[in-house]
């Protein structure tokens, strides 16, 4: 997993991931998931909008406030995106001084054309 930088504005609940080592070249939106990706169509960062609700209907662990909580005192994050079947795989891994939370998320891959797509 490689470690993302990351802010959180607790006024608008949207957290934002992104890799220091590289540059978002486009940005494509799936909802309230924003990715970003390089130059070599990689992903390097990544926005959540109404993270807390975002997060809790993925972790199922924890209610909306006490995500809050830990988004607003977030002290590292780590990411690992795997492509599969068409899929990005996501592994998020949020920690605070008191709690982690891990998840994973799976995005359509839209870096390629649906093979369904191909008979059309």
């Amino acid at each position: 997993m490689q470690k993302f930088n990351f802010s959180y504005d607790k006024e608008r609940d949207d957290l934002f991931l992104y890799s220091p080592a590289s540059k978002s070249k486009g940005s494509v939106e799936l909802g309230d998931l924003i990715l970003d990706f390089n130059g070599k169509k990689e992903m390097v960062g990544m926005q959540i909008m109404k993270a807390s609700k975002f997060i809790r209907d993925l972790v199922e662990k924890e209610d909306s406030a006490a995500i809050r909580q830990i988004l607003a005192s977030l002290q590292e994050c780590r990411v690992d995106v795997k492509v599969k079947n068409n899929f990005l795989v996501i592994r998020l891994h949020l920690v605070n001084k008191t709690k982690e939370i891990s998840t994973v998320l799976s995005v359509p891959d839209i870096r390629e054309t649906s093979p369904a797509l191909a008979y059309v």
